[in-house]
Parts: C-alpha cells; sequence; structure tokens
C-alpha cells in the first residue's frame, strides 16, 4: 500500500506515517500525484488531498481512478465542500482541525476493507512460506481442491509461482505442459479463449489451473518489468471469472512480482513452523508486512504445530509483535499429520481425495470454513461505486507520463 499526499501550503503536514508505512508520498501539486499514479496503478493506494478552496478539490472531479484508491481530502469546515466531496467519488471529507496523523492513520486503516470490497465478489489469496518444506504447497493444493468440492456453483484457480519445476503439475496431473505460466504472457488481448489457449487448464469440474514453470530461467522471463505488468493485467481481467484465486508464491521474497501479487490480494497467508527459529525468521517478514499496509490482511499459519519443541500460542505473539505497533498472532495451526501427508507427498495425490477425514484434512476445512465462508461472496453494491470517467485532456496527460 502506498500512502501518498498533496498539500500545497505544508508538504511535510503527514510525515509521520512514514514512521507506520513503508511507502510515503507527498507531493506539492496534484499534477505530481497524477503522473505518479499513472505508473502506479498495480499498487493500493491511499490519497490523501489538502485543499483550500472548491477550485482545488474540482480539479480531482474527472479524473479516472481505479477501485484500488481511497481518496480522503482534507479541507476546511465546510458543509458545501464535504457535500461535493461525496459527489465527486472522495471517500472521507476530513475537517483541518480533526485531521493530525492519528485520525488519519485510522482512515488507512479502514481504507483496506472498503477497497477489498470495491474489488467485487472474488477473493484471491496469497500462500507464502517462511522457508522451503514448511507445507505451502500442500496447504495452498489441497485448499484449492477443497474450495471446488465444498462450493460446487463456484469457479476456483489455482497458481504456482514455483522458482523452479513446480511440484503442484504432477498432484493435478499435468505433468508434462505444453503451456505454462510463461505463456500466458504471450496473449496480446484479454480474452478468455486465448488464455485456454495459452495454458489455462481445467483439471476438475470447476477446478482450474495453469500449470507452473518447469526450469528455472522461465522464471527469470516472468519477472521482467513488461512480462509482471502483462500477468497483473492478466489477473485483474481473470478474477471476473473466477470466485477464487488460490497462488502458492513459496518462500516469501522481496521482490517485485511477489511484492505486486500481495498487494492485489485480498488474504495473505504465511506459512510457517512452531519452533523458536522459524519464529525469528517469520519476525523479519512481519517488519516488512507491518509497514507494508497489509497487516489487516495477513494471517499466520503454524504448520506441524504439535511437533517437538514447539513454541506456545503466546510466545509466538510475544515474539512476533514486539516492537511493533500492531499484534501478530497464529491463526491457524495445522496438526503434524506426518502419516498421511507423507504418504499422499510420495505418490503425488492430494489429502482431500484419499484421505479426507484425516487430521490434517479436519483442520483444513476448519481453515475454509473460517477464511472462505460461502456467504462473503456476495458482493456489497454501495461499496462498488463508479469513479467518474477520466477526460480527454487528462487521457493526453497520461500518456505523456506514459
Amino acid at each position: 500500500m502506498i500512502i501518498a499526499y498533496v498539500s500545497k501550503a505544508d508538504r511535510e503536514c503527514y510525515n509521520d506515517l512514514k514512521n507506520e508505512y513503508t511507502d510515503v508520498k507527498n507531493f506539492s501539486h496534484i499534477d505530481e500525484f497524477i503522473s505518479f499514479y499513472a505508473v502506479s496503478k498495480n499498487r493500493d493506494v491511499v490519497f490523501i488531498y489538502r485543499i483550500d478552496t472548491k477550485e482545488e478539490l474540482l480539479k480531482i472531479k474527472d479524473i479516472y481512478f481505479s477501485s484500488n484508491i481511497y481518496i480522503i481530502v482534507v479541507g476546511p469546515d465546510s458543509t458545501e465542500l464535504s457535500l461535493l466531496a461525496g459527489k465527486i467519488g472522495v471517500d472521507a471529507y476530513v475537517n483541518v482541525a480533526k485531521s493530525g496523523p492519528a485520525d488519519i492513520k485510522k482512515l488507512i486503516d479502514e481504507s483496506q476493507t472498503i477497497v477489498k470490497r470495491r474489488r467485487g465478489k472474488s477473493n484471491i489469496s496469497v500462500f507464502t512460506g517462511i522457508s522451503g518444506g514448511v507445507g505451502t504447497t500442500t496447504i495452498s493444493m489441497n485448499l484449492a481442491k477443497t474450495l471446488a468440492d465444498t462450493y460446487l456453483d463456484k469457479n476456483v484457480l489455482f497458481l504456482d509461482f514455483s522458482h523452479t519445476k513446480a511440484i503442484s503439475n504432477l498432484f493435478f496431473d499435468v505433468i508434462n505442459p505444453k503451456k505454462t505460466l510463461i505463456d500466458i504472457l504471450s496473449v496480446q488481448e484479454l480474452d478468455v479463449e486465448e488464455f485456454f489457449k495459452n495454458g489455462l487448464t481445467k483439471v476438475y469440474d470447476n477446478l482450474y489451473i495453469i500449470p507452473g514453470i518447469q526450469r528455472h530461467t522461465e522464471w527469470e522471463v516472468l519477472e521482467k518489468q513488461e512480462n509482471i505488468q502483462r500477468f497483473l493485467n492478466f489477473i485483474n481481467f481473470i478474477k471476473g471469472r473466477f470466485d477464487y484465486i488460490i497462488m502458492d508464491v513459496g518462500l516469501f521474497e522481496d521482490v517485485e512480482l511477489e511484492i505486486d501479487v500481495q498487494e492485489i490480494a485480498d488474504n495473505i497467508f504465511v506459512i510457517t513452523e512452531f519452533n523458536i527459529p522459524a519464529m525469528s525468521i517469520l519476525k523479519t517478514y512481519i517488519d516488512i508486512i507491518d509497514k507494508s499496509g497489509w497487516y489487516t490482511k495477513t494471517n499466520i499459519i503454524a504448520n506441524r504445530s504439535d511437533s517437538f519443541g514447539t513454541v506456545t500460542h503466546q510466545e509466538a505473539k510475544n515474539i512476533l509483535s514486539q516492537g511493533l505497533t500492531h499484534e501478530f498472532s497464529i491463526s491457524t495451526a495445522f496438526p503434524n499429520d506426518a502419516k498421511h501427508l507423507r504418504e499422499c507427498w510420495n505418490e503425488a495425490k492430494l489429502v482431500t481425495d484419499i484421505y479426507p477425514s484425516c487430521p490434517f484434512m479436519e483442520e483444513l476445512n476448519a481453515f475454509l470454513s473460517k477464511f472462505f465462508p460461502k456467504d462473503e461472496m456476495k458482493s456489497d453494491q454501495k461499496t462498488l461505486q463508479k469513479r467518474t470517467p477520466i477526460n480527454n485532456s487528462l487521457i493526453a496527460r497520461l500518456k505523456r507520463w506514459l
């Protein structure tokens, strides 16, 4: 999440927010923000605009804002300006006398829930692990299949972002795929049929995948700047066709593709083991999550939680939250069900298909009910407001900047 504020009179008015968030930008003029926003369209943006006059407020009337931006206008104590702000799509109008950093921070925290609802009914969930072998792929694969089995009227898409050969291809019986994630990049126009020709694959009645990459060199192609944008365009298009998109991004890394994917996600699930060394590694990631503004949508999953040498939930909470503004605790703890998981892994079979009642699956079903309830898919129409279309002069300006 990016915090961007525009203030002609006082550019430094919200510098205190830099202590709370990773990306805080300040601009002295609205045109500076527009040029910045034009190249930051994949990120969630909280736009704080400090005004004194009606004319300044009207400068944002004809700008096209996508669903991932939350607009706060700080201005005089004026009913006229407040009503006008609401009419042109401003999310919150704040009296300048009541606009301290604490007040703005509260609005920023609330904005994430609103932005999530605006994106529509689809749910994008990212699963990432503190290291290899902690169970990220096992949990995310079986969740995708369980979602498809539980909600037969919903379409589920599973994506594997493995940096090497994607193991999930074996579990979904796509052993030597002719098309993978890389081929999605070759689609020039956003068209479902073209995506089916270039990797999108139906593996069960309502479960789809795009086979993961087969060689490490393909990941290097995927990370190129122009290809990252193409892939994000694909996600923004395809989410309108799927109710749930489950992404396994593997190891948590500070690389652009992962950052952008986690920015657009509705949920981030961080997989860890339940011991002191794992908690220490996880603490580093949690610091990043805290300052990135993702804390409202991040949940920590402890796998093999009853293994030897594990910590308590309270000990984990104390370690993870130390020195941070927000508290982090373990949301879900999976048991050490090695007997069933090892057999399924060796045979490249999904646990949900072979042992649907084993301890691992009991917890996975509880996890599904907690984080993916069916009634969550109902859209809140009040939050799906349309932004005012951009006018021709602004199109010309954006083309120059791009």
